[in-house]
């Protein structure tokens, strides 16, 4: 029995070493362990090459309409977007053709419809551009029209369409579909764990989505990864760094290599721009500018699993990627999300930040009530926002470092206000909190 016992006793210190032994790697190996939580689409270990554009471009929020009042749904375990993006690859769509323009009325009536899923883009993209990303080329070949809404009616057996909606101009068009059925999609909708109450209302600057309840969120904690400058230099130089010159100036160092390309990394605020003066073809199509900018993040991050398309800007030529959680955009304490690419005859830059999600932790903190986009209204005119100020206003999460470890990050959620051509969160804007007391 004594010798029984001895074993037991040993056997414990074994695990309790071997606990140890494995949470300190979790916490300083972040390569090699990774938490199985699935917080997005895809988990840390994929590699930044395994990340298809399909992914990247893609819509990022899902909207159903059943009875009588629409609701913003994910699945924590399952991007629902992305899944139904797969489900229509197999589908055959035509060439779409024009239902309505300029016509706020009908428009609203339209994305407030019965029955009706909406996949919705971030950004403005094209038809020429979702013909690419399903590998449907009577979508890609045809005329290419602008949009930001797909609309999938999921009763009626006698719509077979698709219909293609652009917030900008009130636009739009009705594609035919053949080899679908709804069956697959009502299936993920049913699957769906969250669940938020909505309202869409055209304002001024466009089409709001209005959370008319309280909403609760978690918050999230992350370890988070970054690069040595020589790391970025090899990469962005071509692995020609013989020839570098480097200064340094308050904690802003400059790497020149000769009058071609110039890397500026703040060690300050960790964001680093890169200009490439070699690089003056400006993409003459939407796709190729989409390409372009895709190859670009794939070369500066690890991980680009949660990254996403934020907005495009086709005059400008101009790019922002922001990384998401549960289907919520994260903003960094910069104005440009996570990268921002330009491209002109004078060359491309590249503005980004040296701090990137890669493992999911357990949080200790509790879910977080934030008010009705109704109250968060109501505080913006109490300090002198009228509601034509507001250019959006989204919830997103905040990016907070742990004071007393620099390697893990909190994600908090928190609504977020554009005025001005400035994103604030909107504490910011009121000195009031977005929460729910």
């Amino acid at each position: 029995m004594k010798f029984s016992r001895l074993i037991i006793q040993v056997l414990l210190v074994i695990a309790v070493i071997t606990s140890i032994v494995l949470s300190f790697f979790i916490w300083t190996n972040t390569a090699r362990y990774q938490r199985g939580r699935n917080i997005d689409v895809t988990t840390s270990t994929q590699n930044k090459n395994e990340v298809p554009i399909n992914q990247v471009i893609s819509p990022t929020s899902v909207i159903w309409r059943k009875d009588s009042s629409q609701h913003l749904i994910y699945n924590s375990n399952e991007n629902i977007a992305l899944s139904i993006q797969k489900i229509m690859q197999d589908w055959k769509i035509d060439s779409p053709k024009l239902v309505s323009q300029k016509d706020g009325a009908y428009y609203q009536k339209t994305i407030q419809s019965k029955n009706v899923l909406q996949l919705v883009y971030p950004s403005q993209t094209s038809t020429s551009i979702l013909g690419y990303l399903l590998d449907n080329n009577s979508l890609r070949n045809d005329k290419s029209y602008s949009f930001n809404r797909i609309l999938i009616n999921l009763k009626d057996k006698e719509d077979k369409n698709i219909y293609l909606a652009n917030d900008k101009n009130y636009t739009i068009y009705r594609a035919p579909v053949k080899n679908a059925t709804s069956a697959p999609i009502k299936k993920l909708v049913n699957k769906a764990n969250i669940n938020l109450k909505i309202r869409l209302d055209i304002m001024k600057h466009g089409v709001f989505t209005i959370f008319t309840e309280p909403i609760k969120l978690n918050t999230y904690s992350y370890v988070i990864s970054s690069k040595d400058d020589g790391e970025y230099t090899t990469a962005l130089f071509d692995s020609n760094t013989s020839g570098l010159v480097t200064s340094e100036d308050n904690g802003v160092y400059t790497y020149n290599y000769g009058e071609s390309k110039r890397l500026v990394s703040d060690h300050n605020s960790g964001e680093l721009t890169f200009d490439d003066y070699t690089d003056t073809s400006v993409p003459k199509t939407k796709l190729a500018f989409l390409q372009r900018g895709y190859q670009k993040v794939t070369n500066l991050q690890n991980s680009i699993s949660n990254l996403r398309l934020y907005s495009a800007d086709w005059d400008k030529k101009s790019l922002i990627f922001r990384e998401y959680v549960e289907g919520f955009p994260i903003f960094k304490k910069s104005e440009f999300g996570s990268i921002r690419i330009k491209f002109s005859r004078k060359g491309s830059t590249e503005h980004f930040l040296n701090k990137v999600l890669e493992v999911p932790v357990p949080s200790d903190q509790q879910p977080t009530k934030l008010k009705s986009t109704t109250d968060i209204l109501k505080g913006l005119d109490k300090v002198g926002y009228s509601i034509n100020d507001i250019q959006k206003i989204e919830v997103g999460y905040q990016w907070e470092s742990e004071v007393d470890n620099e390697k893990v990050v909190d994600l908090k959620p928190t609504y977020y206000v554009k005025i001005d051509d400035h994103w604030k969160p909107y504490s910011d804007w009121t000195n009031d909190t977005a929460e729910d007391k």
